[in-house]
């Protein structure tokens, strides 16, 4: 980042004067004003990221909590019917390894006598930009 930043200085030096000690007073102090704000701004935004960093980092546990913890079995699907994401109770209940059900297509593990209802819910839910949830339990 710093050499990019340096980069950066070098193309904007071709707008200032050749010589700084051709500014005046009131230029000069002028120009540290901005370096003063600018580095504050600077500042308020590392505040800001580090923040939202934070904050991520608890929908992130709350999600891992949400979705893996539960005892009931969670697919991520995608619009072509892969499994893109299981949960551990998923792949217990299936009697498979979790890391296993990735990219595979989620009727595989639908009965027979089930898959025409499974079919005409994915049609039903086709038009839902982020996929499909399925979900299984133990009763």
């Amino acid at each position: 980042m710093r050499r990019q930043a340096e980069e950066m200085v070098r193309d904007k030096a071709a707008l200032l004067p050749e010589n700084i000690d051709v500014l005046s007073l009131e230029e000069t102090r002028q120009m540290l004003h901005e370096l003063r704000v600018h580095q504050i701004e600077l500042e308020l935004q590392n505040e800001e990221l580090r923040i939202a960093q934070a904050e991520l980092d608890i929908i992130r546990a709350r999600y891992f909590d949400l979705y893996n913890l539960v005892p009931v079995g969670y697919f991520t699907i995608s619009a072509e019917g892969l499994i893109l994401e299981a949960n551990l109770t998923a792949a217990t209940l299936l009697g498979v390894v979790r890391g296993t059900l990735v990219k595979q297509p989620i009727f595989r593990f639908i009965h027979k006598e089930d898959q025409d209802i499974y079919y005409l819910h994915r049609k039903k839910h086709s038009q839902n930009p982020f996929g499909t949830l399925a979900g299984l339990s133990t009763g």
